[in-house]
């Protein structure tokens, strides 16, 4: 998306908010920030708005999964359009409320001769409430996706994640699970941590409170696996264990979590940090005071694809956005200024191409001219040299196609000549410095290295279909006495 994208993750621990501008090379981050929540999260939407120009062209939001319910449902059809028109009446049963009073989207998780589909709903009095809390602030998103189902979307972008995984977002209060299969979200599923809930007075540095919560909430998190992955297994009828632990949230910084999850579960364990994505850039200063644990959900928001099947949105029906007449027009006006830009390149394109092949053409036409000048110096004016060329060569082969009149129109010159060219030793020296050709004989007079050589030519000239008879005639040494000059009379049959 052009422009500058905020992407805001709100929770019932923390509100964090990234913006970021794209350009040519990726993303570049330019402000950031994160606020716990207390009593009113308003109080903290303000502090966030004091920190950072929340000003964008493009917002994307996360809203708390703890009131979303999730389905997962077997549909007899693929068509996404057929799968929207009937979700709703497949969902009515399943829910304790009215399918008017719910906002629904999903995500298809496998498609074969039927699709198996996750399906989401929300009561549209929060989703509501929601849009006017945050609209209050001049944000105003276009998505509403579900933590943490961005930061999934964002691992199965890269290249190193597994197939299958989990992703855990652990809060003070709640942990999310969100398990992919065959690179597809199949399961979201939110679970209360209540019972290990750390004193609000305790800090992930507080060593001695740290041991206590980790273990806790590894000993739950262990148990809640299990349990998952027992009824996911028995659902699929196969054994399902992902190939790695992804954790985030604010519950993912506390020391000794990873390893201790790692002993429990017998599975790889890493936490998440959407910073590392090679598109980011950010500032040493930024860099420096950067928490994956905290601001990865927004990160992740931020870069978030919009094409169907990368994530949910709850701006659905009555939230949907509307685009007005004026924000109508200047798209209508960027567009064709973007049309009219790549129009006026592709004529300068062309423009360029005939200019340049017009300067190609102008440099042979030289050459031929300077050619011909050489071949015919006789003639004063050269207008189109490829054509008077043609001409010039024309005249010749009229003029040498044929003996005179009273020679054998069978036999050629240009034939009789190439006949007796090919006929000289190509490993022998001889030099013919003249050919005499009339009615019966051909005479071939020239110099050679030795006598031998005469004799040589003389009989690779015997086997030729024009000649009846080659008579040497007395040859001698020239004046320098290393040459031999020599004449053959070759009898025309």
């Amino acid at each position: 998306m052009p422009g500058k994208i905020l992407g805001i993750d709100i929770n019932q621990d923390f509100i964090s908010a990234v913006q970021i501008i794209g350009g040519m090379k990726g993303f570049q981050v330019l402000s950031y920030a994160a606020v716990m929540v207390g009593d009113n999260p308003s109080d903290a939407l303000n502090e966030i708005a004091q920190q950072m120009d929340l000003k964008s062209e493009t917002c994307v939001a996360s809203i708390d999964g703890r009131h979303i319910a999730y389905q997962s449902l077997t549909m007899p059809f693929k068509d996404p359009r057929k799968i929207k028109q009937t979700l709703p009446f497949e969902l009515e049963p399943l829910l304790p409320f009215s399918i008017e009073d719910i906002v629904i989207d999903f995500n298809i998780t496998k498609s074969a001769g039927q699709s198996e589909v996750l399906a989401v709903s929300a009561k549209k009095a929060l989703v509501s409430e929601y849009l006017q809390t945050v609209n209050s602030f001049g944000i105003h998103p276009r998505v509403i996706d579900i933590k943490p189902v961005p930061i999934v979307y964002w691992l199965l972008s890269q290249s190193g994640t597994p197939d299958n995984g989990l992703v855990i977002d652990i809060e003070q209060k709640n942990f999310t699970l969100a398990l992919f299969l065959d690179r597809r979200i199949v399961l979201v599923r939110n679970i209360s941590l209540e019972n290990v809930c750390r004193p609000a007075s305790s800090t992930p540095e507080d060593e001695a409170v740290s041991k206590e919560i980790v273990e806790s909430i590894s000993k739950s998190l262990h148990r809640e696996l299990k349990n998952t992955f027992r009824s996911i297994s028995a659902q699929m009828k196969s054994e399902i264990k992902p190939e790695k632990i992804f954790i985030t949230g604010i519950g993912s910084q506390f020391p000794g979590l990873i390893q201790a999850l790692f002993e429990k579960t017998g599975i790889s364990v890493e936490p998440v940090d959407v910073s590392k994505d090679s598109r980011v850039c950010m500032d040493y200063n930024m860099a420096e005071s950067w928490n994956p644990g905290l601001m990865s959900g927004a990160l992740s928001l931020a870069l978030r694809e919009f094409k169907k099947g990368h994530g949910f949105n709850l701006r659905k029906g009555e939230f949907e956005i509307k685009k007005g007449f004026l924000k109508s027009v200047k798209e209508m006006r960027k567009i064709g200024i973007a049309l009219l830009v790549v129009f006026a390149l592709l004529l300068f394109d062309m423009g360029t191409d005939y200019f340049l092949v017009k300067k190609r053409y102008q440099a042979a036409e030289q050459r031929n001219a300077d050619l011909f000048k050489q071949l015919f110096p006789e003639v004063a004016e050269v207008k189109f040299p490829l054509q008077q060329l043609k001409q010039k060569i024309d005249e010749l082969k009229k003029s040498a196609v044929t003996l005179p009149a009273d020679i054998s129109k069978e036999h050629k010159v240009l034939d009789l000549i190439n006949d007796v060219s090919q006929r000289i030793p190509k490993t022998v020296d001889i030099d013919v410095s003249s050919m005499v050709i009339d009615s019966e004989t051909v005479r071939l007079s020239g110099q050679t290295d030795s006598f031998n050589s005469v004799n040589t030519f003389k009989t690779e000239l015997e086997p030729s279909p024009y000649f009846s008879d080659v008579v040497i005639m007395p040859a001698k040494l020239d004046k320098t006495q290393k040459r031999v000059e020599f004449e053959l009379k070759l009898q025309r049959k």
